[in-house]
């Protein structure tokens, strides 16, 4: 036991002094940074996998690259040739920036996609990690960090600008189709020992991100941002204005030639009378161009109260959103039936928009063979999304189940049976309701309400992209299978 406290003693001796006496030689070594990074209370990167994962086609990075980093990269990818991405979760940098450099081109080389997650932070040597993407995105709430660099007493501008030390930087950023402006730009955003976080504009201006970014997810952000000002009926002509935008550049038939369909009502709570304004588009059938599927949700949601914005980023931006994109989809591919488009409005005061609809339908009532509603799709942290209408309307169940069984989401059937006290009843509770009134079979797609339903944090930093964009695919293929295969088609 003596002799190994002796060994013990004789390593810990000759890491001090060499550490007092030669300390460029021990921070030069890959074991020399990982004692310095644990005394300064950080770690170098390490690249793993999550126990969650089903599969292991993301690698996740955290810590701080340094002179082994080539070759930890090149061990695990060497080992696992089926990632496709890395998702740098925190990243504050590089102690080494030759062999970050190299470790980026590795990345690059293999084809590898980069991201940074929800919370994520990416900044210095980690970012020019991150340009080494083949696709590069983030998630909104992720940072991405520039500064300058220092070498000796001089800084990096204090060198001419043909200086080797500047050419290896432009020459990568060249490489990997960065505008070498960027590098420029980054010496003068923040000092060597400070970090400039990147604008949204100036990560669009340096081509930082590839654009990947979905446009659901752009949809739903622009339609829940303040700018928007919650979308209160009455108080809602910029979403108006974007959902006709869109519905134009998608060369949408219009009913009378307009999207606007205005409406009267009364208000539940002051009895006094209000407009409201439906905005409907739709495309024609090649099969069954006389029967017709309507596709809606509520665009409106809660305004502005008492100076706060109730932005209803999941109700009902998430439904809005999906809205128009299943119209793009279905104006590339047409239909068997015609499909209206509707985005109603009034539908937090009383479902005055789909209630209009009914009673003053585009074409005849009983044309109308089926409606689809959604209302609150992008999250839900058990990954279940509720399908409500197939209890009341059982024919159309076996479709939808045929599908539900392929889809990454957990789809649930229920809220449609008034005898279930188990559970909430949805068929009056969205703009479903008057279309069942009226007999017309219909279509719910919703989660169970969070924390943020009808309060001013339903933002769009809650979203869960992959659940949302899962929805909307698997609402798409619902619509794509039962368009081709009514059941007792007429």
């Amino acid at each position: 036991m003596k002799k190994y406290i002796v060994r013990l003693l004789i390593v810990l001796t000759l890491i001090v002094v060499t550490t007092l006496v030669f300390p460029e030689i021990l921070f030069l070594s890959a074991f020399g940074q990982k004692i310095a990074m644990k005394v300064e209370g950080d770690q170098v990167a390490q690249f793993y996998f999550k126990k969650s994962q089903s599969l292991k086609d993301t690698l996740y990075v955290k810590g701080v690259i340094y002179s082994n980093t080539l070759n930890d990269i090149q061990d695990v990818l060497d080992k696992n040739p089926q990632v496709t991405t890395l998702a740098m979760e925190e990243v504050a940098g590089s102690i080494d920036d030759e062999i970050n450099l190299v470790a980026s081109q590795e990345i690059r080389k293999r084809k590898i996609n980069t991201y940074i997650p929800k919370g994520g932070m990416v900044a210095s040597g980690g970012t020019d990690m991150f340009l080494a993407g083949v696709e590069r995105n983030a998630h909104h709430t992720a940072k991405l960090g520039v500064h300058s660099w220092s070498g000796g007493d001089q800084v990096a501008l204090d060198f001419p600008a043909d200086q080797e030390e500047h050419k290896k930087y432009l020459d990568y950023y060249v490489e990997m189709q960065i505008p070498t402006d960027f590098y420029w730009y980054a010496l003068k955003a923040a000092s060597a020992d400070d970090i400039h976080w990147m604008t949204p504009e100036e990560i669009t201006t340096y081509n930082v991100f590839t654009p990947q970014t979905p446009e659901l997810l752009t949809l739903q952000e622009k339609l829940a941002s303040d700018e928007f000002g919650g979308r209160g009926t009455g108080n809602n002509r910029k979403a108006q204005k974007l959902i006709k935008s869109f519905f134009e550049s998608i060369a949408l038939e219009k009913f009378e030639n307009t999207f606007d369909h205005s409406f009267e009502f009364s208000d539940e709570m002051t009895l006094e009378s209000r407009n409201g304004t439906n905005i409907m588009g739709y495309v024609k059938g090649k099969s069954h161009s006389d029967k017709y599927i309507v596709v809606g949700a509520h665009y409106d949601h809660l305004g502005i109260i008492d100076g706060i914005i109730f932005n209803g980023a999941d109700d009902n931006a998430s439904g809005t959103a999906a809205l128009l994109m299943l119209a793009r989809h279905f104006s590339k591919n047409q239909p068997e039936h015609s499909i209206i488009f509707a985005a109603f409005d009034a539908e937090e005061l009383g479902l005055h928009g789909s209630k209009y609809f009914v009673e003053h339908p585009p074409v005849p009532l009983e044309d109308i063979k089926l409606n689809f509603n959604f209302d609150m799709i992008s999250r839900n942290p058990k990954n279940e999304i509720y399908v409500v209408g197939t209890k009341p309307y059982p024919v159309f169940r076996p479709l939808v189940e045929a599908l539900a069984k392929t889809s990454r989401l957990k789809v649930s059937f229920g809220h449609d049976d008034p005898n279930d006290t188990s559970k909430d009843y949805w068929m009056f509770s969205s703009d479903n309701g008057p279309f069942h009134e009226k007999g017309i079979p219909n279509i719910t797609f919703s989660e169970e309400d969070h924390p943020d339903y009808h309060k001013s944090t339903d933002d769009i930093e809650n979203t869960d992209p992959e659940f949302f964009q899962n929805v909307v695919e698997l609402i798409q293929s619902i619509i794509d299978k039962i368009d081709k295969e009514f059941p007792n088609k007429s």
